[in-house]
């Protein structure tokens, strides 16, 4: 006998219930703003000058300034629309950038209560992603309450910036992904390639997941003939809208700046700071599990290990891992520019080079501190003790099966776990938009843990009956 589920309407109105208790226990942990972080600081910088003077530009000075690179565009477009809407928001100048208290904190409501509702789309989302594949009503609740109440996860939503925009625009690729799966239209195709464009537009990594995507596919058409035609104009279909979207913003940036890319080149400071733990002593390689275990971590580390060997995972101090990071950056940048004369974009390119040589050179060593790093980023997640192992699970479990759907939808945050942790420091906020992925993974295994104790139950009724035949 199948175990009972709510119906749809019931576990439509179980949904609704999950995302008012996850509003309200949300509505009390903002976890504070950061106004002047970097990243806050130029998204609203550069929606401040869309709005006024029509242009994309992060300089942070009230005046018109001309048209520059700068990071992602679609976070800003969207803080741009909310200060036309909102004029409390829209009061804002970069004046308000001189510390966290400069301006009211009032002035960033509208911008914190959008993350709000970005989180609760995102778990209704995920939902509708579940139940359009398993057809389980209790596995699409398992999947919406793991991001709603994913609190650690989200406990910074208070701050203007794109992380809650990303994982809303991960949800409605995997989902836009299954309706197009299970349509069967080429056409369908297109609106996964445009939502994946805009994922892009609000955190670049993913270009490079879609350019692993765009390899792949003509090499599996290679291999397989059934569904070459469908496959081959579904792909072209994603490709043309989000070549024009990506490519549009790629080609501004080089009539702008002359460099055709999406931002500008933070690549040397983000490989600096992660090549710089591949000099972990092995110690310190030991000590860094047990430093980054969420809560308990940090002090037991302290007890464990000598100040020497802890300080150095401290942030925003003279000495650690992060700051000699950046210091190697900047030095090797500095010389570059005075011993080839170099612009800053060559110099930039210059030590990126040396920093991509230094991992190829070095392979064993840095997969072997990739691993730790990914344990750092796990722990914005709420539920990562059961979350992750499921997850590694479930992408092993459907590479197996052939399962070509969930591979799709699992990889997104495999990309996204293995990305980070190997070409960055892997903050924990970066694993964000890893969630939904594991958050389907957990749903997604329940009817595979029921089919098992089914089996089990079957198995001793059966021993059970030969005893009483004996």
């Amino acid at each position: 006998m199948k175990p009972r589920q709510p119906s749809f309407r019931a576990a439509v109105l179980l949904l609704c219930a999950m995302m008012a208790v996850s509003l309200g226990v949300l509505s009390f942990k903002s976890g504070g703003l950061h106004i002047a972080a970097s990243d806050s600081r130029e998204y609203l910088t550069a929606a401040y000058h869309l709005v006024h003077h029509d242009t994309f530009s992060q300089a942070e000075t009230a005046d018109s300034t001309p048209p520059a690179m700068g990071r992602e565009p679609a976070y800003s477009l969207f803080l741009a629309a909310l200060m036309i809407i909102d004029p409390r928001l829209g009061a804002y100048t970069p004046a308000c950038l001189k510390a966290d208290d400069a301006c009211s904190q009032t002035l960033y409501l509208s911008a914190g209560l959008a993350n709000l509702a970005f989180i609760e789309i995102a778990g209704a989302l995920i939902f509708a992603v579940a139940w359009r594949i398993g057809r389980n009503s209790w596995c699409a609740l398992i999947a919406a309450g793991y991001l709603l109440f994913n609190f650690q996860m989200n406990k910074g939503w208070a701050d203007p910036m794109s992380d809650r925009l990303a994982v809303l625009l991960v949800c409605v690729a995997m989902l836009a992904t299954v309706w197009a799966w299970q349509g069967q239209r080429a056409w369908r195709w297109s609106v996964v390639g445009g939502v994946l464009a805009a994922l892009t537009l609000t955190k670049a990594i993913f270009l490079t997941y879609f350019a692993c995507v765009a390899m792949g596919v003509p090499i599996a058409l290679l291999c397989s003939s059934h569904y070459r035609r469908r496959l081959m104009a579904a792909f072209a279909a994603g490709a043309v809208v989000y070549g024009a979207m990506v490519g549009g913003w790629a080609l501004r940036n080089w009539q702008v700046a002359g460099n055709f890319a999406l931002t500008d080149s933070r690549s040397a400071a983000v490989l600096g700071t992660r090549v710089v733990f591949d000099d972990m002593t092995p110690t310190q390689y030991f000590a860094s599990f047990v430093y980054w275990t969420r809560g308990f971590g940090e002090g037991l580390a302290r007890r464990l290990f000598p100040p020497e060997i802890v300080a150095p995972f401290d942030l925003y101090r003279l000495g650690t891992f992060d700051r000699l990071g950046q210091i190697d950056m900047q030095s090797r940048f500095d010389a570059a520019m005075q011993d080839n004369g170099a612009s800053s974009v060559a110099a930039l390119v210059s030590v990126e080079r040396y920093y991509e040589t230094f991992i190829l050179s070095h392979p064993f060593v840095h997969i072997a501190t990739t691993l730790p790093l990914i344990y750092r980023g796990l722990w914005i997640d709420e539920f990562a003790v059961v979350g992750f192992p499921v997850f590694c699970w479930m992408v092993y479990r459907s590479v197996r099966r052939r399962d070509t759907l969930s591979v799709l939808l699992l990889s997104v945050g495999a990309f996204n776990l293995l990305f980070y942790a190997g070409l960055s420091p892997n903050v924990p906020r970066y694993q964000m938009t890893a969630v939904p992925s594991i958050a389907f993974a957990v749903a997604m295994a329940g009817p595979g843990a029921a089919r098992v104790k089914n089996w089990a139950r079957r198995r001793s009724l059966g021993m059970g009956s030969q005893k009483s035949a004996s």
